[in-house]
């Protein structure tokens, strides 16, 4: 183990408590006087070079701690100076002037929202009073995003698709669409009512469901019966 320690604070001190007992016994420990004196002069000079770099360094960290609070200043200004300028610029003619007088970028447009997704896995149940229940999933459909879907209904004999009304999206407690009719002529339900589902965001519109045809009210298990433009059976 060496009896000098590594540390430089640590080697200054013992040179500081050593280099004097050193020089005032060089006979008897072996030493030549050019030597205690030599270590006498390098501990002095190790002592004043240590203190003045930790000057040095207490005041670099002084000066880093006010280069930080300078800036954080000039960037809380700056920003604000910022606001003022797009809040100018947006109520110009022409505020693309404005940035380019300013030498800044103009804001980024948005990136246009996905349209909803086609409806599918559309599931259909019979309730007890008679309404027809359905819900699909669909992508691209929150409701936060501003999506909602229609529901059209044709009637047996009909040319037409009516309009039923609307419900939202999916939010973060129901992740499937619902929509419950509750006004299927008794006269029409064994014949089979057709149904599709479009998404909407605004006056974007997106792919219409396949069309499915409900029967209730028939001999099928369940008195329920569902069926998809193809003809198709599907889980009711």
């Amino acid at each position: 183990m060496s009896v000098l320690p590594n540390s430089i604070i640590d080697s200054i001190e013992f040179c500081e408590v050593h280099a004097p007992v050193w020089a005032a016994n060089i006979a008897g420990l072996g030493l030549t006087q050019a030597q205690a004196a030599a270590l006498t002069a390098a501990t002095d000079e190790a002592r004043v070079a240590y203190d003045q770099a930790q000057k040095a360094r207490d005041a670099s960290k002084a000066a880093t701690t006010q280069m930080r609070s300078e800036t954080s200043q000039m960037k809380s200004i700056a920003a604000s100076a910022l606001r003022s300028i797009k809040t100018f610029a947006e109520a110009q003619a022409n505020p693309d002037a404005v940035y380019s007088l300013a030498q800044i970028p103009p804001p980024a447009q948005p990136s246009p929202l996905p349209l909803p997704g086609k409806p599918t896995d559309i599931l259909v149940t019979l309730l007890a009073t008679g309404a027809v229940q359905i819900s699909w999933d669909a992508e691209n459909a929150a409701a936060s995003s501003g999506v909602f879907f229609n529901i059209y209904r044709k009637l047996p004999g009909a040319n037409a698709w009516v309009s039923l009304g609307g419900t939202s999206g999916t939010t973060s407690t129901s992740r499937r669409m619902t929509f419950t009719d509750a006004t299927v002529p008794t006269s029409a339900a064994a014949a089979g009512v057709q149904y599709v589902m479009q998404g909407q965001r605004g006056t974007a519109q997106g792919l219409l469901s396949d069309a499915i045809t409900v029967q209730f009210g028939t001999d099928t298990p369940g008195g329920l019966s569902v069926m998809n433009a193809n003809a198709k059976k599907l889980a009711a």
